[in-house]
């Protein structure tokens, strides 16, 4: 069928712009006549209107011959929450057989308030119940007794209610060890009803099982008054630290600055003395002296810590000094936090003792990681200056850390600044340039004519613009040396890692093996990624986070690189820049345009992305010949940056009709940016077809674009008995269209 059109049958019903009621009979009508699912779905969709008809219709519904159609109904109604509902809602809580509508009517008179209901539910708390039909062949069907879900929803529906009669119930499932666990519920519930819950909820602090203790103080710390209040102080005092912890995790959530916090400073517990610290620690200063000559690694820490993000914790004497203790330590995570607290507290006094510590031959990388992270705290041009120097460090996770906090600091002020002017040194290869080449007789025997690089990398554009193609099936190793070096590989081996970690000897002795007497090829290992590359790979990366004309100029180089991993990377972080700048300078959008026609898939796809905001003719076209592009991904991007720039016209139309549904979806979005006319029967049309696996998307797409409109067409479906298997579409769509806010009922 062409898109644009929709078949209508008689009679029509017209809808008038803002009249609903017709979209309500039709789905009252699907209700009480159609078939199974589509009236479970009428009730669904009459949920999401609401309205008079809409209850006297689902109120019917309740009755309904299949028990899914009698559970919609019900979710429905307590959806609306309408209390004309409530005499047939009980009715089906005692005598509906099916558990899933008991619950959903629990719900329904729950949401009501309705006193009726009361008694009900406390029966069902209390356990089975003669007078209420249950279907217990459904518990051998299952496995599952669903006798406990309806015990915990009407204990929660009693709570809300503020229904006191129900503490014996809840007590009596809290205390029932052989029953399902559902000690939490019923505790939350006892609070909820007020100050005879809190009470009972107290009494258990007496309890021997410290699994309930630990839960009501949990809960108790969360309560107001005088009786929680006590219970919370007969918690913290608990024998068990689990108890303990669990209160103090309770009071800071509800509030941080409670003094009885305090207590757990001292507690005998580790854990809860460096959990007491996080909690409540700045509200403690003059406790922090002694917690930093704890004689636990984590009460220490966690000290160090709370000073790093609170540097007007300073009264602690001598603090300066300890902070350079602190700094000596063996312990990458003691250092680490040392160095932190540090430049939060004194950054200029800091800056000399980290560099020193930086500097030091025994300090470990994971150190000079933590100390690289706490510049980032000083963040002035000493600093910044120490942090260059760490850029071409060798150990390749000391140098990303640098590089990321040097990207964090660019990130503060604005562009351009000292720290984005080394990204984009890094970039161009100016702040960590390529070492010069050894003298071949340096490079163990090596010829350059022997490595096949080539084969390897190939020049950069010709593999951009070239089609893939099978690589070349070379010979089985003929002998454990040529495997191991791979100067043969073989279909059947697996690729080297690119970061296989090699000791010395092995370095060594694979040199030897790269000097091959017969003359075969030769590959050249090496041990870790090169330095030079890997700054201008990650540099590439950081700087995609900055939304600035003069970086996509910069990243324009990388796209002609040998190395693939850098070109992809330096064309992802352009395609993220160009998607937030309103103008990109000519020679961006040139190279962009070329890129769009390149045979590498990624680079197509990025390209298109990024000229989404480029709103010229010449872009327009190029976006528009995307759309027969051979890769789906490809296509969706052309798509959506057409609607971007509002050319979704006839083209994009066609492509509704695609074998993939990500590409569907964009033109279906993009034409409704558009708000062309026939576009919403065009949508129409689209909601009913690829078996309606579009037809929620679709109908939002309508409520914004026509609600009148999409209304009349979709009741017109909804009566046309020659698409009878378009009306389930219609159902979801107008249930969809016309959803409205929960009504409220005191």
């Amino acid at each position: 069928m062409e898109h644009g059109t929709i078949v209508k049958s008689s009679p029509e019903i017209v809808l008038q712009a803002g009249d609903q009621d017709n979209v309500c009979n039709a789905l009252c009508d699907t209700l009480l006549t159609g078939v199974d699912i589509h009236r479970t779905l009428a009730a669904q969709a009459l949920g999401q209107i609401g309205g008079d008809q809409a209850v006297d219709a689902l109120i019917k519904g309740l009755l309904d011959e299949d028990g899914d159609v009698r559970t919609d109904a019900a979710t429905a109604l307590a959806r609306l929450a309408d209390p004309k509902a409530d005499k047939q809602l009980l009715e089906n809580l005692i005598g509906d057989p099916c558990p899933e509508v008991k619950l959903a009517a629990m719900d329904a008179l729950a949401a009501t308030a309705n006193d009726e209901v009361k008694p009900w539910l406390l029966r069902i708390l209390a356990g089975r119940d003669e007078e209420i039909v249950w279907d217990e062949d459904e518990f051998y069907a299952t496995g599952w007794d669903d006798w406990v879900d309806m015990q915990v929803r009407s204990m929660q529906a009693l709570a809300d209610l503020g229904v006191e009669d129900a503490i014996t119930g809840i007590t009596a499932a809290i205390n029932d060890d052989e029953a399902l666990d559902i000690t939490e519920t019923a505790m939350k519930s006892l609070a909820r009803i007020g100050d005879s819950g809190i009470k009972a909820l107290a009494d258990y602090m007496d309890d021997s099982d410290e699994r309930r203790r630990r839960r009501a103080a949990s809960v108790l710390s969360h309560c107001d008054g005088p009786v929680a209040a006590n219970a919370v102080n007969r918690a913290l005092q608990d024998a068990s630290s689990a108890v303990r912890l669990a209160v103090a995790k309770g009071l800071a959530e509800k509030a941080p600055t409670d003094e009885r916090l305090a207590v757990l400073l001292v507690d005998e517990s580790p854990e809860i003395r460096a959990e007491a610290v996080v909690l409540c620690g700045a509200q403690h200063e003059e406790r922090l002296d002694l917690l930093l000559d704890d004689k636990d690694i984590d009460v220490r820490l966690a000290v160090l810590d709370l000073l790093s993000k609170h540097p007007e914790l300073t009264n602690t004497p001598m603090l300066g000094e300890r902070l350079r203790d602190f700094l000596q330590s063996p312990s990458a995570s003691i250092a680490a936090s040392a160095a932190a607290a540090f430049a939060a507290v004194d950054p200029k006094g800091a800056i000399p003792e980290l560099k020193q510590k930086l500097d030091q031959e025994e300090t470990t990388p994971d150190i000079r990681r933590g100390i690289i992270r706490a510049l980032r705290i000083v963040g002035d041009d000493d600093a910044l200056q120490i942090l260059t120097g760490f850029v071409d460090n060798e150990d390749r996770q000391v140098r990303l850390e640098a590089m990321s906090t040097i990207a964090v600091l660019a990130g503060e002020g604005d562009w351009p600044n000292a720290a984005g002017n080394i990204l984009l040194d890094a970039l161009s290869g100016e702040l960590v340039p390529e070492p010069e080449a050894e003298p071949e007789e340096q490079q163990g025997g090596i010829k350059e004519d022997d490595v096949a690089t080539a084969e390897l990398d190939g020049d950069a554009e010709d593999q951009d613009e070239a089609p893939d193609e099978a690589p070349e099936a070379n010979p089985f190793p003929t002998s454990t040396l040529d495997a191991i070096t791979g100067a043969v590989e073989s279909e059947d081996t697996l690729p080297l890692p690119d970061n296989v970690e090699m000791t010395q000897d092995d370095i060594e002795f694979l040199g030897l093996t790269g000097g091959d007497k017969k003359g075969r090829r030769t590959i050249a290992v090496v041990p870790d990624v090169l330095v030079h590359e890997d700054v201008c790979l990650f540099a590439a990366r950081l700087l995609g986070d900055f939304s600035h004309p003069e970086v996509t100029v910069a990243l324009l180089e990388p796209l002609s690189s040998n190395d693939n991993e850098l070109k992809q990377t330096a064309a992802d972080s352009l395609a993220h820049i160009c998607a937030t700048i309103s103008e990109l300078p000519a020679e961006t959008l040139d190279a962009l345009h070329a890129k769009a026609k390149s045979q590498n898939r990624d680079m197509r796809l990025q390209a298109v992305r990024a000229l989404g905001c480029a709103d010229d003719g010449s872009t327009v076209m190029i976006l528009i010949n995307k759309l027969d592009d051979e890769d789906s991904f490809v296509r969706t991007e052309a798509i959506r940056s057409l609607g971007r720039l509002g050319q979704a016209g006839p083209g994009v139309g066609r492509l509704l009709e695609d074998p993939d549904a990500s590409v569907r979806l964009a033109a279906a979005k993009a034409l409704a940016q558009t708000n062309a006319p026939g576009v919403v029967e065009t949508l129409v049309d689209f909601a009913t077809s690829f078996e309606g696996y579009h037809t929620l998307e679709a109908a939002k797409l309508l409520a914004d674009i026509d609600k009148p409109a999409a209304n009349t067409l979709f009741v017109n479906l909804l009566h046309d008995d020659d698409r009878i298997r378009y009306w389930k579409v219609a159902i979801e769509s107008l249930g969809e269209i016309n959803r409205a806010q929960p009504q409220v009922h005191v």
